[in-house]
């Protein structure tokens, strides 16, 4: 992507001819964002440029404003592929009485391009032949973000393999996000001197290349032998749900799969696991509308401020992220799985509701600290389950796939609708369909936390599992709960 050619637009192209009263307009065809992203902009600094060329071959440039009150506005009902709306914009303060004098009012008294000086704001049709371009931009962009996706599940698995304790393991994950924020802020500064796009590829290549060598330093411990493939699928069941009924125990000890990946498929149809996949997918539906539309949404509102608060909402919810992982085992173990899964949703609402209500951008910063348990938090009970509950060996694929639910599935389906939602009606309303749907999916959930609570009797009972040394679930401890937060993920490694 670093070296492919940029996109190109074609230049707006007008015309001014006289109206009915003889009165020189500007008229052109152009999105409906046109009349709007740099006019918000104006007071800093953003102009409308028109660049002319007179029947009688002068030349003639001026700038001009998209004030609503006097351009007219018409819906281009012939060519929506090319423009969507038709602009009439008054300029007869710009052009001379000697120049439109004796003109026919069918005819043109000037041809003309359109830009901005802020260029992006103003464009025309793409370039016929920059439809390989694109292509090559989305599959790149595509194969790179599947294989990033990929580092983060693998990496996640290497950490549970390594670490002694599953719930130290937000602790550990803490200094990937600082490494992140200061690498960030290294980049900004090393490009504010040098002034070069090489310095983002540069810098990128040295850390990978540092990446690669220092994961060759960790030493993963070997995987403790269990008696057979038929017990580990057993035991791996009763984790789930102790009160699993004895066909299902048997189906899972005479499933042998020829492949390991196999062993997922009498897992992710426990219903216990059906309810997780579910939450994480509707936690990566809420992320759609946090990124792009939020900081879409800011702009909006305050377009020549929306850069610096944007960085303050970054520097705030990057800030509660690194104080909930470091915290999440803590906060995991005294509200328990179920319970905060709830706290997730509800702090969903919270955050998505602040942003309809609250219309001065800079009180918006007060819904990033619900960062806190929308990633934080969120990230750290997923990984957690999802290793947990893994087969002996696929616990990195297992993680993909809830990964995948989440901010693949889910985040896609997400962002079809907020699309939807966002064009379609008010850019506010977005937030107010996403904070009553948190809203909703939490007291739904709480309902079936409770009556699965109340449904199982209590247990005391050991399990022993590849995946968990030893757990002594007590009679006060929810099932499917405590059990895949306090389990040690040894040696546990796809391939």
């Amino acid at each position: 992507m670093f070296y492919l050619p940029s996109i190109h637009t074609e230049h707006i192209q007008a015309k001014i001819q006289l109206d009915d009263t003889n009165r020189p307009t500007l008229n052109f065809c152009s999105s409906q964002e046109m009349a709007t992203n740099c006019e918000s902009r104006s007071t800093c600094g953003c102009t409308y440029q028109a660049n002319c060329t007179s029947y009688n071959n002068q030349s003639l440039s001026f700038s001009f404003s998209m004030d609503p009150t006097e351009i007219e506005t018409a819906t281009n009902h012939h060519d929506r592929t090319s423009c969507a709306v038709d602009y009439r914009i008054p300029v007869e303060k710009e052009i001379s009485s000697d120049l439109i004098a004796n003109i026919d009012e069918n005819l043109s008294v000037a041809q003309c391009h359109i830009t901005c000086s802020i260029g992006h704001f103003c464009q025309g049709l793409r370039h016929s032949n920059q439809f390989v371009y694109v292509l090559l931009y989305s599959s790149i962009f595509a194969l790179g973000t599947n294989l990033f996706s990929n580092t983060i599940t693998l990496g996640a698995s290497i950490g549970y393999a390594v670490l002694p304790r599953p719930d130290i393991f937000g602790e550990q994950r803490v200094w990937g996000t600082i490494g992140f924020g200061l690498s960030a802020f290294a980049a900004s500064r090393i490009y504010a001197y040098f002034k070069s796009d090489f310095v983002y590829i540069i810098m990128f290549a040295v850390t990978t290349c540092l990446c690669i060598i220092l994961t060759c330093f960790i030493r993963i411990p070997e995987k403790k032998k269990t008696s057979t493939t038929t017990t580990n699928h057993n035991e791996q069941e009763e984790m789930i749900n102790v009160s699993t009924s004895t066909s299902q125990n048997q189906d899972i000890q005479t499933y042998q799969p020829r492949f390991k990946a196999a062993a997922l498929i009498p897992l992710i149809k426990q219903f216990d696991v059906i309810i997780f996949l579910s939450l994480t997918f509707i936690w990566g539906i809420s992320y759609a509308a946090l990124d792009p539309y939020l900081y879409l949404y800011v702009d909006e509102l305050s377009p020549c401020q929306s850069h610096s608060i944007v960085g303050w909402m970054s520097l705030i919810s990057a800030s509660a992220e690194v104080f909930a992982l470091f915290f999440a085992g803590r906060v995991l173990k005294t509200f328990g799985t179920n319970f905060s899964s709830v706290i997730i949703l509800i702090a969903f609402a919270i955050r998505f509701g602040g942003y309809h209500f609250i219309r001065r951008p800079y009180f918006l910063l007060f819904m990033e600290t619900m960062h806190f348990f929308n990633f934080g938090i969120l990230y750290v009970l997923i990984s957690q389950k999802a290793d947990a509950i893994a087969p002996p060996g696929l616990s990195g694929t297992l993680q993909g796939l809830v990964y995948g639910v989440s901010f693949g599935l889910g985040r896609g389906v997400g962002l079809i609708a907020s699309s939807f939602i966002y064009t379609r009606f008010e850019s506010r309303f977005l937030f107010l369909v996403f904070s009553i749907s948190n809203g909703i999916a939490a007291v739904l959930y709480t309902f079936y936390f409770l009556w699965k609570s109340l449904a199982s009797p209590p247990a005391k009972r050991i399990i022993k599992n590849t995946n968990i040394p030893k757990i002594v679930i007590e009679s006060e401890t929810n099932i499917n709960e405590e059990p895949m937060l306090s389990s040690g993920s040894i040696g546990k490694l796809d391939g």
